[in-house]
């Protein structure tokens, strides 16, 4: 039997794009341009062949790795490294066309041609394309909305042990916006996800970086970053159906805390960017009161944390540090690899006083410095940047008393306001609370030369936000690096 073969040209197909909430609908135009110069491999007897190319029009590159399905039939392939695929044998008749990848699922989408007919012995070329940025904006958006900003954010919230949709979760973005004078504040968006657990945020900026966030019934994710690339910013989050463990451990006021506990795990590799293990970095997993040391070839574990999208701390004294998205399930073991960048030298990055005022009222520093009636407070010349440990350069705050460990190397920083606390103190370091694992161990982490500003209270004069539960009585050191202020110098 001759092979026949249908050019793409003469083939009216389309591709359908429905929101999995099935409430936006779109069709886009498919097909590949062009015949192959060369005659296309002859089909079995009876059967068709097809053959094109998935591309991501969002990121500009083909789709890898995801399947192509001849929906109704047997037959179906997986994109190569190209977004090629091919199949063969399919069964005369007409048959819609599935793709189904992570992308998809992210998108809260569904790719699905309309019904497509295959002959007996044809060959057809068929490329699919999802829709691009601008597209997927008009296609999802409100003009009021789009009129506020260009870009959206969507995505989907699942159970991260079940896989099922998490209907009524409260996603929050928050990020940085420009009035027309130049002044800088937080924005704060959110949205509500679907029955199918999609969610989208429309009207959001076209260069936008910022942090995101789930809330459900009381039950939150880590924090995790969010960018806009051509005018998306998609994000996938797991969160619980209900509150997890929370256990009670000691604090250092012999008081109690309370830190939520699960039972997934997180296996990784502390590197540096040549790929090179790092022994002794603090791997963190934000709000857990979880906290491991690397060993010396890079490897870590993190037991009995909450499922879901959580965030990663890793801290090293001379590495940028590094704050990385994981998702976690009881169900299966996560895998990260964490790379940590470049040593932050001094404070040669803060050229002017006028850039450093800058980035310490973004921060709120200079705001609680002058509003703070207990606080105590060192910026500028007053910190000692040639000192030779942390400790030294509070030796001057007033209230805090520095104290050798024993082992001649490391001292302990004590509050000698409240010697009936135990003279405990807490510290945060550029907005994210430490946790000590050995006496004097702070000196190990925060180098004098890197600190831009420092903030001590005592009791009940510590702000809120950084006011440990059970441990009100403590006092608070919190201590901001130039690996902070740097970031906020950076346009947003």
């Amino acid at each position: 039997m001759k092979q026949a073969f249908v050019s793409p040209r003469s083939v009216a197909l389309w591709m359908r794009i429905a929101l999995v909430a099935g409430a936006v609908a779109s069709t886009h135009v498919l097909g590949a341009q062009g015949v192959p110069a060369t005659p296309a491999p002859a089909a079995p007897s009876g059967l068709a062949t097809l053959r094109g190319t998935v591309i991501d029009s969002i990121h500009g590159v083909p789709l890898a790795n995801a399947n192509v399905v001849i929906e109704g039939t047997d037959r179906s392939t997986v994109t190569n490294q190209y977004g090629e695929y091919r199949i063969d044998s399919i069964p005369p008749g007409e048959h819609h066309i599935l793709v189904l990848d992570a992308l998809l699922d992210t998108l809260g989408m569904q790719m699905r041609t309309q019904l497509f007919p295959f002959g007996p012995g044809e060959f057809h070329n068929l490329d699919l394309t999802l829709p691009g940025g601008s597209s997927l904006v008009k296609l999802l958006c409100p003009p009021a909305r789009i009129a506020l900003g260009p870009g959206v954010m969507l995505g989907f919230v699942r159970d991260p042990d079940t896989n099922k949709p998490m209907p009524g979760a409260k996603v929050e973005l928050v990020y940085q916006s420009t009035d027309p004078i130049g002044r800088k504040s937080n924005t704060v968006r959110s949205a509500i996800s679907d029955s199918a657990g999609v969610y989208r945020i429309c009207g959001i900026p076209a260069d936008m970086d910022g942090k995101v966030q789930v809330f459900r019934n009381g039950v939150s994710s880590g924090e995790v970053p969010a960018h806009v690339t051509n005018l998306v910013a998609l994000r996938a989050f797991g969160i619980m159906a209900k509150a997890q463990t929370v256990v009670e451990v000691p604090g250092d006021s012999g008081k109690v805390k309370r830190v939520v506990k699960g039972s997934a795990r997180v296996t990784g590799k502390v590197v540096d960017k040549l790929g090179k293990p790092l022994a002794g970095a603090r791997v963190a997993l934000q709000g857990s009161g979880t906290v491991v040391l690397s060993k010396a070839n890079g490897d870590f574990t993190l037991d009995s944390l909450p499922s879901g999208t959580q965030a990663i701390e890793v801290r090293k004294l001379g590495y940028a540090a590094a704050d990385q998205p994981v998702e976690l399930s009881s169900t299966r073991p996560a895998t990260a690899t964490i790379t940590l960048g470049d040593f932050i030298p001094t404070l040669a990055v803060m050229r002017t006083e006028a850039a450093e005022d800058k980035a310490l009222s973004d921060i709120g520093y200079l705001q609680r410095k002058k509003s703070s009636a207990g606080g105590y407070f060192l910026d500028g010349n007053q910190i000692n940047h040639e000192a030779l440990s942390f400790s030294d350069v509070m030796r001057v705050a007033p209230g805090l008393r520095v104290t050798p460990t024993g082992d001649g190397r490391t001292y302990v920083i004590t509050d000698s306001r409240n010697p009936a606390s135990g003279g405990c103190v807490n510290y945060f370091v550029d907005g994210s609370q430490w946790t000590s694992m050995s006496p004097g161990d702070i000196d190990d982490y925060v180098r004098p030369a890197e600190i831009v500003a420092a903030e001590v209270y005592h009791g009940t004069d510590t702000p809120p936000q950084y006011t440990v539960s059970g441990q009100s009585s403590c006092a608070t050191i919190v201590i901001w690096t130039v690996a902070k202020v740097r970031q906020r110098n950076k346009k947003p």
